[in-house]
C-alpha cells in the first residue's frame, strides 16, 4: 500500500466540498488525520445520514477517478481574506497556503496533499455518526 500522508488530507477536501455543496449550512468543525484513517466532523442542519455513507463514498469516489490535479499557492493574508475564512489562522501569519483542485475546490491548509486525485486512491467511510445536536463525525480511510 502507497504511504497515506496526503492522501487521507486530499480526500477530505473532496468530502468537505461535497458536504458543503449538498448542505450548504456546513461548517468544518475538526478535520483530524492519524497514520491510516482521518476524523471530519462538521455541523449542519440537514442529517447526513439520512443521504448515507454509501452516496457520500461513490461521490468522493467518482472526484477522484477524474484525476483532477491538486496545486498549491500561497497567498499574501489580504488577498485571502477576501475569498476564505481565515478565522482559525493566528494573526500573525502572512501568507495563506491554499489547495486547489483543479475546477472543484480551493481551500486554505497546511497539511501534504497528493499531485493529483487519482492518487488518493479508494476512499472508504467507515463511520458516519451523529456527535452532538447538529453535528456528525466521518471516520474514513483510502486503499
Amino acid at each position: 500500500m502507497r504511504p497515506v500522508e496526503g492522501r487521507l488530507q486530499t480526500a477530505e477536501h473532496i468530502l468537505s466540498r461535497i458536504l458543503e455543496n449538498t448542505f450548504p449550512d456546513t461548517k468544518v468543525v475538526i478535520a483530524q488525520f492519524s497514520e491510516d484513517f482521518g476524523r471530519l466532523e462538521v455541523t449542519t442542519t440537514s442529517d447526513p445520514r439520512d443521504t448515507g455513507r454509501t452516496w457520500f463514498e461513490d461521490a468522493v469516489n467518482s472526484v477522484i477517478s477524474q484525476n483532477l490535479p491538486v496545486a498549491v499557492h500561497v497567498l499574501p493574508r489580504k488577498e485571502a481574506e477576501g475569498t476564505f475564512d481565515l478565522s482559525r489562522l493566528p494573526a500573525d501569519v502572512k501568507e495563506v497556503r491554499v489547495i486547489e483542485i483543479e475546477g472543484f475546490d480551493k481551500t486554505p491548509c497546511k497539511d501534504s496533499h497528493v499531485e493529483n486525485t487519482q492518487r488518493i486512491g479508494h476512499f472508504i467511510i467507515s463511520k458516519l455518526e451523529r456527535a452532538g445536536k447538529n453535528r456528525y463525525r466521518f471516520l474514513f480511510k483510502v486503499d
